[in-house]
This record gives structure tokens, C-alpha cells and sequence, in this order.
């Protein structure tokens, strides 16, 4: 089977580039039809996949991620949480939802060292729910080593995920690297923050309106042997959004911003910032992805998160598009993970 890393650059230090980037990689934590930032109330109208610390309820805060003991990430120091909808594999066969493994997810800073400002505490924000936002995020499925779909139907209702079947599916999108300075959040979890005005560059310059800089977070989500055919994201489309709560203490995470120097330009697998973070897999080793599922299975919450304390639903083998979007209702126990 052939792997295959995101491109990235990797620059002399001693050249005085001050870029610098770090992966933090993580499994999924759970499945779960909710959604902290945009539905605090009541459970959203389709399921997240979510990493980071076993926080899910619809009424996370700040508070509740920092005091947060056990994380499915790799990074002590790193309690922010991230989420983004469930992808789903249609069986033409059975007429079933069947829900997709992930792998692993990773995310990757990306910033120009001592000019990127932390995220404030309780800071949040979503990424590619909007049209116009579309290209900035810069999406993507790629298929590794692709081949033919064996399924009896290899038929699919979009063009996000493919029809062939790859030995690997690597998926990901970028969020926004500038902020207005002021809001931690906006009505929309989108004003607030925005893109570059070169189109999609972490070192790229900021709008007036959003002047300040923040580390670029790329957030990247693999399938394993995908199978091709009819796959789709909870929501029923194809359309890759995600959610980003930091659970950072600020102080911390500016220190790393204004300290750490990687030189590297891009999501590079190799670069970590050793000397600042604690890695809970540590020490890394360059070409580490091989195994790092299972040097991430070592630390996993362990009791994992019951889901049913939120609600009883079932999320896999569906048998119906209904069920997988399901309306949105009130909870009936709002209890804290």
C-alpha cells in the first residue's frame, strides 16, 4: 500500500524564514448528533464527528474543555475541540447508511513566527458553510492509489467524494487566518474571523476589517481503503464544513506562536515543536504516520463517551435517509460529559 503526505516546504532557519508549522493528530472521540457552536440548546439536525477532549454536549464551554483530564489528541497542552459532519457509505444492497471509519484526523498550524496573535479564550469558529467562502477553504478528497469500485452500485449524488476506490482518502480544508481582534464568536460563527486577501495563504495579509493574524488551522480527516461509490457527509451533501473551539489557555499558545521556528511553510507530517509541546506519543519520529494509530490508541478516553446520555439514537447502519437526518428536537437530559 503507498502512503502519501501532504506537500509541504520545509526552509533553512538559517535562511531567517520564521515559518513554522505543527501536526497534532487525533482519533475521533465520538458520533454524535450535536454541535456546541451552533446548536447549544437543543441537538443539531445532523451528526458530528468530533477529536479532542470528551466534551460533546451541546452545552460545552471554555471552561468545561480546560478542565478537561483525558483528550483523544496527541498534545497535552492542546484541549481545543473539533468537529466536523459524519461521513456516511451507502449500501445500494441493503438500501443502509453505514458510518465510514476515520483513520485519524490531524491538524496542522501553520503561522509566521512571533506574528500570528493566540486564539482568545473561548474562542470559536466555522469553516465552509458558506458559498462565498468556498474556494478560501480549499476543500478536498484526495484518493490515494485509486482503483475500480467493486460495489454492485458505484453510482454517487456528488462530486466531493469519488466514485473509485482508493487505498487511502485524505480529506481537508483550511479555516480562516485572520480576525477582527474584538469577538470571539459572531451570529453566524463566520464574521468574526476571515481569509486572507491573497486568496488563501497563512502568511498572506489581512483584510482591514479583520486585521489581526492567527495561526492557519488545517484540519485533515483519512478513510482507510475507501470503497468508492455513494459516500456523503451527515447533512446529505458533499460540501466539507468544520467546527473549531480552542481549548487553548491563550498565554500558553502565544508563547508557542512567538517561540517555536519550525521553517516549515505547509501541513508538513514532520514538524512538531517538541520543545514547547507535550506530546503524548512522544518522542516523534520523521515518517510517523505508519503507526500512529496505534501510539494513539494508548491514550484514548477510556470510559469513551456515552453518547446515550445525550440521546439514545442510532447513528450507524441506518435504514432510511430519514434517519440520518434526523430534525432537530430539544434534548431530553442535558448532562455534562
Amino acid at each position: 500500500m503507498k502512503f502519501i503526505y501532504p506537500v509541504f516546504v520545509v526552509l533553512s532557519c538559517a535562511n531567517h524564514v520564521s515559518a513554522t508549522s505543527v501536526k497534532m493528530d487525533f482519533l475521533p472521540v465520538a458520533h454524535v448528533r450535536t454541535d456546541p457552536i451552533i446548536n447549544p440548546d437543543c441537538l443539531s439536525d445532523h451528526v458530528h464527528t468530533f477529536y479532542g477532549p470528551p466534551n460533546v454536549s451541546p452545552d460545552t464551554t471554555y471552561d468545561d474543555l480546560i478542565a478537561s483530564t483525558q483528550n483523544s489528541g496527541n498534545v497535552e497542552e492542546n484541549k481545543s475541540l473539533y468537529w466536523h459532519p459524519s461521513v456516511y457509505n451507502y449500501n445500494h444492497d441493503t438500501d443502509t447508511f453505514e458510518l465510514d471509519d476515520i483513520w485519524f484526523a490531524s491538524a496542522y498550524y501553520i503561522w509566521t513566527t512571533g506574528e500570528a496573535t493566540a486564539f482568545p479564550d473561548g474562542f470559536k469558529m466555522v469553516a465552509g458553510l458558506y458559498e462565498e467562502d468556498l474556494d478560501l477553504v480549499r476543500a478536498n478528497a484526495e484518493c490515494v492509489d485509486p482503483s475500480p469500485c467493486e460495489k454492485s452500485n458505484c453510482e454517487t449524488t456528488n462530486d466531493f467524494f469519488p466514485e473509485t476506490a482508493c487505498s487511502e482518502l485524505e480529506v481537508s480544508m483550511a479555516f480562516p487566518s485572520c480576525w477582527d481582534g474584538v469577538n470571539i464568536d459572531s451570529e453566524n460563527h463566520r464574521d468574526h474571523v476571515s481569509y486572507d486577501i491573497e486568496g488563501g495563504s497563512f502568511d498572506g495579509d489581512c483584510p482591514e476589517s479583520h486585521p489581526v493574524k492567527i495561526p492557519e488551522i488545517q484540519f485533515f480527516f483519512r478513510i482507510l481503503n475507501y470503497d468508492g461509490g455513494r459516500h456523503e457527509f451527515s447533512d446529505g451533501s458533499g460540501m466539507f464544513h468544520a467546527d473549531y473551539f480552542s481549548g487553548w489557555e491563550s498565554i500558553f499558545l502565544q508563547e508557542l506562536l512567538d517561540e517555536c521556528c519550525t521553517c516549515s511553510t505547509a501541513a508538513n507530517p514532520d514538524s512538531w515543536c517538541e520543545e514547547i509541546l507535550t506530546f503524548r506519543d512522544a518522542p516523534k519520529e520523521f515518517g510517523d504516520d505508519m503507526n500512529i494509530v496505534e501510539k494513539l490508541e494508548e491514550f484514548q478516553p477510556n470510559p469513551g463517551v456515552d453518547t446515550t446520555e445525550i440521546t439514545d439514537e442510532a447513528i450507524d447502519n441506518l435504514q432510511s435517509y430519514q434517519e440520518v437526518h434526523a430534525q432537530v428536537h430539544f434534548l431530553k437530559m442535558s448532562t455534562k460529559m
